[in-house]
């Protein structure tokens, strides 16, 4: 499905199907909130003051959960980055700066597939960025100080605060309501129809923060920013360029950064006139990963791989890149995309030889004999990356999958259990495990674990379906079965509750045809 039809049904989607908040994902400790519904309202008696206005409304347990619900939506219907590398990227940056925030809470950072120059946040600790707005910045800082401002929102609560400013309004609605706001970040046009359809296009001032809280989010982010050892003045900077850069284009044609952040030329001055203030520090320069990062997502944005290959070509013959070894690691990329693989393999082997502990070199080697059917070649380069950075997801996931494709199922499922956090399983570790306990022939075991990959993205109905089919396997143990029951039953209530959302929101609406 094409990028543009998966915003659509997302469209469609978001605000019908109504984020599932009850079904926290496994290990979330056991003090969560009891299932949520309609007539869970919003209001001083139920919920704690925590000492601000906007605890008053919404706390930041319910915060949580509207962000995990937001998530799986994200998950099951947009188009976003799945690519680990720059997952783990685009979140180990992110923490950089968002580790000196004092937030009660985890942050997740995540990138849209998407050319528009963009990036939100979402209550719960949620920030997406586009990959347009990483492809659109200079260097290190100026990508950091976008998330150092989107960390701000959050840790001054500018969410919760605009859920407070829209009054009395139950959980449900909310979260049909965040996700059409964001949805509005990704698609300004579908998010108003979104808003709309869920009777809030009155509250449209609501989709962009006051001057306030942008004024504020600016003054801690260039605070984290230089805790974090960034240059302070890249958020400036950004703004300046993209300013000054669309200052005579059609107003259709300005980034939607400047729009959902309007930036004033007194802003940016401001931003500057913080960032000199700041006390002097050795500035980092960009790293390695930023560099080849950004590298990749050009390549992968490319229209047709041709394309991508004509442009490194002419990158290299002219000189006109900021860093050769990474330009060349993009025209490496380029050319397995093409299907040159022989040149493909020259150039990385040359970077290899010149650097052979970066990870990055020896990932896409792996993935380039993988792609040109050399599956042992591969498995090597894998295993190689893996052992050189054990908390590798991208070098990790990439071995296992193809041991259980070469018959050594049972040494990947070994692996997979061993690796990483149990509390913090993102949903293609549980595609991974399913397939090698498939080949195994535990098929309650692969039942219960593609269920947990549907729950995940947000696809419940499926999940439910892979848990029926693990109560039928002739073989099930006590203690699976045990297990199966507890999640069927949990999910069920969660479908259950989305049956009975849909029906009121059906009588809702028949009454309304009626009237009118």
């Amino acid at each position: 499905m094409s990028r543009n039809a998966h915003i659509k049904r997302l469209s469609l989607t978001l605000f019908a199907a109504v984020v599932l908040l009850a079904g926290a994902p496994a290990g979330i400790a056991d003090d969560r909130l009891g299932p949520l519904t309609e007539n869970d309202i919003i209001d001083l008696t139920e919920l704690p003051d925590f000492g601000d206005s906007a605890g008053v409304y919404i706390s930041p347990e319910q915060e949580r959960l509207l962000g995990q619900g937001f998530m799986r939506q994200m998950r099951r219907q947009a188009p976003l980055v799945s690519d680990e590398e720059v997952e783990d990227y685009i979140q180990k940056v992110g923490m950089e700066v968002g580790q000196h925030a004092g937030y009660y809470g985890d942050f997740t950072f995540f990138v849209v597939d998407s050319p528009v120059i963009n990036a939100f946040a979402v209550p719960g600790g949620y920030i997406g960025v586009h990959s347009g707005l990483i492809l659109g910045s200079r260097n290190e800082s100026e990508l950091a100080s976008v998330l150092a401002h989107e960390v701000s929102h959050l840790t001054q609560r500018h969410g919760a605060r605009m859920i407070e400013a829209a009054g009395r309004m139950s959980i449900p609605s909310m979260a049909a309501f965040i996700g059409a706001i964001v949805l509005s970040a990704i698609d300004p046009q579908l998010g108003m129809g979104a808003l709309a359809a869920i009777g809030a296009a009155q509250q449209q001032y609501q989709i962009n923060f006051t001057r306030a809280n942008e004024k504020e989010a600016d003054r801690i982010g260039i605070e984290l920013l230089n805790t974090s050892g960034f240059n302070t003045e890249g958020m400036a900077n950004f703004f300046e360029r993209l300013q000054t850069a669309n200052r005579y284009s059609d107003p259709a044609f300005i980034p939607e950064y400047l729009r959902t952040h309007p930036v004033t030329v007194n802003r940016i001055a401001e931003a500057r006139e913080r960032a000199e203030q700041m006390p002097t520090r050795n500035v980092r320069e960009d790293s390695y990963e930023y560099l080849l990062v950004w590298q990749k997502l050009n390549v992968l944005s490319a229209r047709d791989p041709a394309e991508a290959k004509s442009f490194y070509e002419n990158l290299l013959r002219e000189g006109g890149y900021r860093n050769e070894t990474a330009a060349r690691y993009g025209y490496a990329l380029a050319l397995g995309e093409a299907g040159d693989f022989e040149r493909a393999r020259i150039e990385l082997d040359k970077l290899l030889v010149a650097q052979p502990n970066i990870l990055a070199f020896q990932i896409a080697r792996a993935r380039l004999e993988q792609k040109a059917g050399k599956l042992d070649r591969a498995l090597a380069w894998f295993d190689k990356a893996r052992r050189a950075d054990p908390s590798s997801r991208a070098a990790t996931y990439g071995y296992v999958s193809l041991l259980t494709l070469t018959g050594s199922p049972r040494e990947a499922r070994q692996i997979l259990r061993e690796f990483g956090d149990p509390e913090q399983r993102d949903p293609r570790f549980f595609k991974l495990l399913a397939e090698a306990e498939e080949r195994m022939g535990d098929r309650a075991s692969s039942h219960y674990d593609l269920a947990e990959y549907y729950r995940n993205i947000g696809e419940m109905e499926l999940a439910a379906q892979q848990l029926k089919l693990a109560q039928t396997v002739p073989d099930i143990s006590h203690y699976q079965r045990l297990r199966v029951d507890a999640r069927l039953a949990e999910i069920e209530k969660d479908l259950d509750r989305l049956d009975s959302e849909r029906a009121k929101r059906r009588e809702k609406e028949e009454r309304q045809r009626r009237r009118d």
